[in-house]
């Protein structure tokens, strides 16, 4: 579906490269950033703290700063895709529907791959599933036996 035509004049696409050049230097650098630190911080705890059951904030630092680089290293094979897709020249469509994807958008989400349709469709499947998931959860509450004092035979509902 996608084109192997170049979508805009020379000097734009050229703009858009830069941009993207700039935000890949600039997510290496955070990743880099938020490694040292959690380096940083693994060599400045010691074994006891390790081993302390009883304070789960350590880990969840940890973890949270473990996310943030991964994070980071996905934004970081974004922009990677989207250079990969200027010098192919499938850069600017959409990956869903091959529509064009217009330039303002791309300036401000210069690794998207999908046009404002395509990514409102996707998340409004997204929200409708985990509405749809949180609407099946409460049902389920509400009928609960332990909740209404039914019996068992109202789990089956």
């Amino acid at each position: 579906m996608a084109t192997t035509l170049p979508r805009f004049a020379p000097t734009t696409t050229t703009g858009l490269r830069q941009l993207l050049l700039i935000r890949r230097a600039s997510i290496a650098r955070s990743a880099e950033s938020l490694r040292r630190e959690a380096v940083d911080a693994l060599s400045q705890r010691d074994l006891s703290d390790v081993l302390d059951h009883d304070d789960p904030s350590a880990d969840s630092d940890s973890a949270a700063t473990l996310m943030l680089i991964e994070r980071a290293e996905q934004r970081y094979w974004e922009v990677e895709q989207a250079l990969a897709r200027l010098d192919n020249g499938t850069y600017g469509y959409c990956a869903s529907c091959g529509a064009g994807i217009p330039l303002e958008r791309l300036r401000a989400l210069p690794a998207t791959t999908t046009c404002v349709a395509c990514s409102d469709r996707s998340s409004y499947r997204s929200r409708g599933q985990i509405d749809t998931d949180r609407e099946v959860a409460r049902h389920r509450r509400w009928r609960s036996p332990s909740i209404r004092g039914g019996s068992g035979s109202e789990l089956a509902r």
